[in-house]
């Protein structure tokens, strides 16, 4: 009997170790691939604004993101996915504003996947519950850099008449288009003063204009942008009046966005009842959990009632993807 306790207890102190480590471990990796990369981004940030010169720091980091040196996470995700793969990953974190390596993102969706499933083993005894909230955590930075992106290209879309009609009463005004490009930069907020900017800078310093705007195109996901760049390539190439053609643009894309907002008030309806049928079971079962507890029991005590709720989360998440596809309307 002292035997068996024994070995129980010797048992229990392994896990405790294993823990222990595992823990160790994962701050580590969070801190060598997240917060020192941070830290050193924002120090950096801070000594350019010192010098007044602030608005070099994304042309600076887009430099070393394309300076990547090759790592172990690399190598392996090139072996899995493909490079084409991994520079839709980094073009997909630069649309988002994330200035992160596509190992540094990979590396952290590959932590939170450990961490569930380490949870789900941990608190639920079951592996395939784990799995599937492990994925769902590696799916939340995701969902982020998507929220990011449709944030930057909302607020860019809406800057993007002003800017039009500003190149054109510049070029109209005898300036050059680089100079144009530097005075929009000068005059127009974020994101897409910052962004004419890094055009600007780029090209200054040795990159051709057109090369620049294409570089642009790949950092912001707008259909209204790719208008401008590719009148402006066209230009280069064939010639024409590009003040009258910038005009246009400008008229052509504010007339859109009265478009889309005429297309979101019709479509609010829909939007507010699909936000109330996902939110439903989840009140539902706080609800329920709150008022009577000891109802709730069985599906925690049950076997089959982790496996039941993993298939009602999916099950809502197909739901959720297929009300969003049905209330969303491309214009």
């Amino acid at each position: 009997m002292k035997f068996f306790t024994d070995h129980a207890n010797y048992a229990y102190t392994l896990g405790l170790v294993g823990i222990f480590v595992g823990v160790c471990l994962a701050m580590s990796g969070i801190h060598y691939l997240l917060i020192k990369p941070l830290s050193r981004q924002k120090k950096f940030e801070q000594r350019l604004r010192k010098s007044k010169k602030d608005r070099l720091a994304q042309v600076q980091i887009l430099k070393t993101l394309n300076e990547n040196e090759k790592s172990l996470v690399l190598a392996m995700a090139e072996g899995l996915a493909g490079i084409s793969k991994l520079e839709n990953l980094q073009r997909f974190l630069l649309q988002g504003d994330v200035f992160w390596r596509p190992t540094t993102f990979i590396s952290v969706m590959g932590i939170l996947i450990c961490t569930g499933i380490a949870g789900g083993i941990f608190f639920v005894q079951s592996i395939l519950v784990g799995t599937a909230v492990g994925f769902v955590l590696a799916f939340v930075p995701v969902m982020i850099v998507r929220f990011k992106k449709s944030r930057k290209t909302k607020t860019f879309e809406k800057q993007m008449p002003e800017c039009m009609e500003l190149l054109a009463r510049s070029m109209r005004a005898g300036h050059a288009l680089p100079s144009a490009i530097e005075l929009a930069s000068n005059e127009i907020p974020a994101p897409l003063g910052m962004e004419m900017k890094i055009v600007y800078e780029e090209q200054r310093l040795g990159l051709s204009l057109n090369m620049a705007l294409r570089r642009m195109g790949e950092r912001v996901a707008s259909q209204d942008l790719q208008f401008f760049i590719t009148a402006v390539l066209l230009q280069s190439e064939t010639g024409g009046n590009l003040a009258e053609v910038l005009e246009n643009i400008g008229f052509l894309i504010r007339e859109r966005l009265k478009l889309k907002g005429k297309v979101s008030a019709l479509t609010a309806e829909g939007r507010f009842s699909a936000l109330i049928l996902t939110l439903l079971p989840f009140v539902i079962f706080a609800v329920i959990n709150v008022m009577n507890r000891n109802y709730m029991t069985t599906i925690w005590n049950d076997p089959a009632g982790p496996t039941l709720i993993m298939v009602a989360l999916i099950n809502i998440g197909l739901g959720i993807l297929w009300l969003r596809k049905i209330v969303q309307i491309k214009v």
